[in-house]
């Protein structure tokens, strides 16, 4: 199949099947669609190869044992996104593949274990950000009007305070929020983990608001390797004030160096190391 595929001829896999993508057959009384009951993963595939696939499906597990989704045991997740990777036609590009689990249709309150969950699973071609948008990299924006929910640690579907903090940082001028927890320490960014620099050390901000982060777990892996530990520490927005790197991660767009936080220029971006690592991670290593 070639690289042409159209939205309206892109194919999903849902509960089993593979199916348009403009024809789903998911209930109206399903409660992700009711409650955002329910979890995602989000995660890059590179030339029809998922990157770090078995890292997202046990964050997604986890997640789904915690809040009883139940899981199937027995899905061929590599399989199915090959088979989607080719259906769709993206063997030999970016693409953004997305997995969707949520308790299905049940009318019971509370979290009663799934028996019959809805699982989705959709990819289109991903377009990363150019050689010269990493160059001129992320303004970030302070949100301090809310906080990251109680449930910040799972990759829940109910993502509004997200989206709400990203807008905010949108009509600030800037391309991503940092996100804080009720007591007011640095958490994560909307949609990636945070990993700093200052005096000489790297670190990544502490909180049990924030999700675990499958892409700052390999950056971790990778400066380890080269002899680079990096800690741990509460931090609260002054300390940003004080840093001399800032880069921003997640699965899609890997490492973007921020130049700007709240206005306050970041004076050492470290763009080539940013690369290098960027690299790294989409090769796989």
């Amino acid at each position: 199949m070639s690289e042409s595929v159209t939205p309206s001829s892109r194919r999903i896999w849902l509960n089993g099947r593979f199916v348009p993508e403009d024809r789903p057959a998911i209930h109206p009384l399903d409660r992700g669609f009711l409650y955002g009951d329910g979890l995602f993963e989000t995660l890059r595939a590179q030339n029809g190869r998922p990157l770090y696939l078995s890292q997202h499906l046990d964050r997604l597990r986890q997640g789904a044992e915690e809040l009883r989704l139940n899981l199937p045991g027995d899905l061929h997740w590599d399989g199915i996104i090959a088979r989607l990777l080719q259906v769709n036609g993206l063997c030999k590009s970016a693409a953004r593949v997305k997995i969707i689990v949520t308790r299905g249709q049940e009318p019971r309150l509370g979290l009663p274990t799934a028996c019959r969950p809805t699982i989705i699973l959709s990819a289109e071609r991903y377009h990363p950000p150019t050689a010269r948008d990493y160059l001129e990299g992320w303004r970030l924006h302070c949100h301090l009007n809310s906080y990251a929910p109680p449930l910040a640690r799972y990759k829940s579907l109910n993502y509004l305070f997200y989206l709400c903090a990203r807008q905010a940082a949108l009509d600030a001028g800037c391309h991503e929020a940092v996100v804080l927890d009720p007591e007011g320490r640095v958490c994560e960014t909307a949609a990636g983990s945070l990993l700093c620099r200052s005096g000489g050390t790297w670190w990544t901000p502490e909180s049990p608001h924030q999700l675990t982060g499958i892409t700052l777990q390999q950056v971790r892996r990778l400066l380890g390797l080269s002899g680079t530990p990096v800690d741990t520490r509460a931090a609260r927005p002054a300390d940003l004030r004080n840093v001399g790197t800032v880069w921003v991660l997640n699965a899609l767009i890997g490492v973007m160096p921020a130049v700007q936080i709240d206005g306050r220029i970041i004076p050492d971006p470290l763009h080539d190391a940013a690369d290098r690592i960027r690299g790294l991670l989409v090769a796989g290593n």
